[in-house]
């Protein structure tokens, strides 16, 4: 039986896909993103839940779709009788972990062609190599944390940047 990671990568250099990478156009999640994307939600649902909600892999209708591993809303009622495949109300915040097979580059450019267009006020990208978050604001205004409270002008959230990468080396 071959291991998840010689399988992952095996499937990328074979150039195909998983129907997980097509549906959500973006890579696979490992082990440390899975570990990040749940830390970074408890800290913003603990601290924020009253205000916001944190839904993760949303499906946005954009074309082609892009679906960012955490969203921030508004908090509101969800009417389940009107939910649909993709969502349509615009995110405040988009929140992006990197994996091994994206670059900055290709990150960085999703949210000035798609996400700042569309109204997104503020995107982060996580980037465990560095245990740092890079905020992104529209016009080129960009913050780095990588130590304390990450602080989020466009929400006003602050989540601890040291919690987030607790015990990760």
């Amino acid at each position: 039986m071959m291991k998840e990671d010689t399988f992952t990568e095996s499937i990328a250099h074979s150039g195909h896909q998983s129907d997980y990478e097509i549906e959500r156009n973006k890579p696979m999640p490992n082990r440390l993103h899975g570990t990040l994307q749940g830390r970074i939600t408890f800290q913003l649902y603990s601290r924020y839940g009253d205000k916001y909600e944190f839904p993760t892999e949303v499906s946005l209708a954009t074309v082609p779709p892009k679906t960012p591993d955490i969203c921030i809303y508004p908090l509101k009622d969800l009417n389940r009788d009107e939910i649909k495949a993709k969502e349509e109300d615009v995110p405040i915040t988009t929140i992006e972990i990197i994996s091994p097979s994206q670059s900055l580059e290709e990150l960085t450019k999703k949210i000035r062609n798609t996400y700042f267009p569309m109204g997104v006020k503020s995107a982060w990208i996580v980037v465990p190599s560095f245990k740092a978050i890079h905020v992104m604001l529209p016009g080129d205004n960009n913050l780095y944390f990588d130590k304390g409270m990450l602080h989020d002008p466009a929400t006003g959230i602050e989540i601890s940047v040291d919690k987030i990468f607790e015990r990760v080396v």
